[in-house]
């Protein structure tokens, strides 16, 4: 059945196909794109080569903070038990505001709380989950507390 096709006539159907499918997906969802970069409105941009590969490549203005670079380091496993502490913290302070805590029991609550995940207490993320307990404590009205206050918990002091 397929003896009669050769290797030349399968490639060229397939090339040409491909061809329409790519003018029409182009046409499709990119006309306006299109249409610019033939007006002349648009530059074509090429995205530049990675640093190293040539001697002339510009160097990037943007200089990664600190903090940019903790965050790279931190693993998923390390997402997902902030992200399990974000919930508990948000169920504590609302549970706190609902029973209506005094300072210290709900200080100690929390205490309690952020001495069950000690893999984040040296974490680069750390920071986001201290300023989600400030922003959550002001949210119920529970107890105002600072980044500094929080940080504090993190070590049992307080």
């Amino acid at each position: 059945m397929f003896t009669g096709i050769s290797w030349t006539t399968y490639l060229s159907a397939v090339a040409i196909l491909l061809v329409i499918y790519y003018l029409y997906v182009g046409v499709r969802y990119f006309s306006g794109d299109l249409k610019d970069l033939l007006a002349g409105k648009k530059k074509f941009k090429l995205r530049p080569a990675p640093p190293g590969d040539a001697d002339d490549t510009p160097v990037s203005p943007f200089q990664p903070s600190e903090n940019t670079l903790a965050f790279e380091e931190a693993t998923d496993s390390d997402f997902q038990e902030v992200e399990e502490l974000i919930g508990r913290l948000k169920d504590v302070i609302a549970d706190a505001s609902q029973r209506e805590l005094i300072p210290q029991e709900f200080r100690q609550y929390l205490r309690m709380t952020l001495k069950e995940y000690p893999a984040i207490k040296n974490s680069p993320l750390r920071l986001s989950v201290n300023e989600l307990i400030v922003s959550e404590c002001e949210k119920y009205g529970t107890v105002t507390l600072s980044a500094e206050k929080v940080d504090e918990m993190w070590n049992g002091s307080l």
